[in-house]
């Protein structure tokens, strides 16, 4: 298989994934509509909530891993050329795949027990597990690749090095945690520091996206070293942490809140003050309009979350408003790169118009008035993980504020649906014409 080939198949899992993640999200509603959720093929009480499983590990942890996947196929194809061969690179997608079969079966057929735990929520079944298993394994061996055969010091070598530190963490996790310890605590203790990990990888993602877009260095050579030194010299410690901390106790808790906390910061701002300078330079007219646009959005809503995320306590809407933000600057910044490296890479002609300049304002306002009225809310004392009368909207500040989320919400969702209908039907249709 060429380094081609491999960076189209792991464009199309990542697509694919955002495409089972919403129809997941649909099933969900039907599974919470009268008349209609008794005619669904299985229970749908239980279905509900391993449906929300699978629409979570799809739209996040899937589309991020794959996505990543396809950057490290694509890096190694601009050092050795397009029609380089890789013989790894074909038995990773086949482990992907087959993974990623496992993630969808147990809620299909009704299998264990829904736990939505952070990071990583779960089934609790056997093929779910093995399924999260043989997407980690396939993109370990990209990882390793790159690690390799990476040139240098840069930006995809630290993704491959804090990717490996975050499985290293799931490991040492699965290792120390106790016999017999009960299934919610257990998934959530054994996802927690690697969970963490990975978002210093999603990070590295982010700059990565930013990078390839802009066409041009952000930032000079020095400034990349450090920004993802940083990055890596802080996960460097975390697999130590399960050897000199209880892996149940707060210490080791409070230490994985901390390193988001402190190890993102500065890196953020560097990256953030070069995509800035970029952006009101001459150098951003190589780029056109929309580009520019998108990746301002991107960068707005990114550090909105940051703000946010350095503004909460951990138990109100403030925490969501923190992490739907940041993602929303993620999920931005890869969607201007599959549109404009990509695919043009692959070959698969990108049509322009209404709808596709559409689908980025959507998604980047609906997701910062999302992640703004969870953030009011919460200021207002509104508490995470509830619903209905829990919620306790006893006055009208209240309620406005959960009124823009929803709003927000939907709004973001109509744009996500956009980008993943016209992304899908121009790679089929350019699969279909090669």
């Amino acid at each position: 298989m060429t380094l081609r080939e491999e960076y189209r198949y792991w464009s199309l899992i990542s697509i694919i994934a955002l495409a089972i993640a919403g129809v997941f999200a649909l099933l969900l509603v039907f599974s919470r509509t009268p008349y209609v959720q008794d005619i669904l093929p299985w229970p749908w009480k239980s279905f509900f909530h391993k449906g929300l499983v699978t629409h979570v590990i799809f739209s996040f942890v899937v589309w991020f891993l794959a996505t990543m996947g396809a950057f490290w196929a694509y890096s190694l194809a601009q050092q050795q050329g397009d029609d380089a061969r890789s013989k790894i690179g074909g038995f990773a997608l086949l482990l992907a795949v087959t993974g990623c079969l496992g993630l969808i079966l147990p809620a299909l057929l009704d299998l264990g027990e829904a736990e939505l735990n952070n990071y990583v929520p779960v089934m609790t079944h056997w093929l779910y597990y093995l399924g999260l298993i043989l997407l980690a394994a396939g993109l370990l061996i990209c990882a390793v690749r790159q690690m390799i055969m990476g040139s240098g010091f840069n930006g995809q070598k630290a993704t491959a090095i804090l990717y490996v530190i975050a499985l290293i963490c799931f490991t040492l996790a699965y290792s120390y945690l106790p016999d017999g310890l009960s299934s919610p605590t257990y998934n959530e203790r054994l996802f927690w520091g690697g969970g963490h990990v990975l978002q210093f990888v999603n990070t590295a993602l982010l700059f990565l996206a930013w990078q390839f877009v802009a066409r041009d260095p952000i930032l000079s050579p020095p400034y990349v070293v450090l920004t993802f030194g940083i990055l890596v010299v802080f996960a460097l410690p975390t697999p130590i942490t399960y050897l000199i901390f209880d892996v149940l106790g707060q210490v080791h808790r409070d230490f994985y809140t901390d390193l988001l906390r402190y190890g993102l910061l500065l890196p953020s701002l560097i990256f953030s003050l070069g995509l800035i300078r970029f952006l009101v330079s001459e150098k951003r007219r190589q780029l056109d309009r929309l580009t520019q646009q998108v990746l301002w959005l991107s960068l707005i809503t990114y550090n909105l979350g940051g703000l946010y995320g350095l503004l909460l306590d951990g138990t109100d809407t403030r925490v969501p408003a923190h992490y739907h933000a940041v993602i929303g600057g993620i999920n931005l910044s890869f969607m201007i790169f599959y549109h404009r490296v990509l695919l043009p890479a692959i070959e698969v002609p990108v049509r322009e118009g209404r709808l596709f300049t559409a689908q980025y304002w959507l998604y980047g306002l609906g997701q910062i008035m999302h992640a703004s009225g969870m953030f009011l809310a919460g200021s207002m004392g509104v508490p995470r993980k509830t619903s209905g009368d829990a919620q306790a909207l006893d006055s009208l500040e209240k309620v406005l504020s959960m009124g823009l989320m929803g709003i927000g919400g939907i709004i973001a969702v109509l744009g996500g649906v956009l980008f993943v209908i016209m992304t899908l039907k121009w790679m089929m249709a350019a699969r279909r014409a090669g």
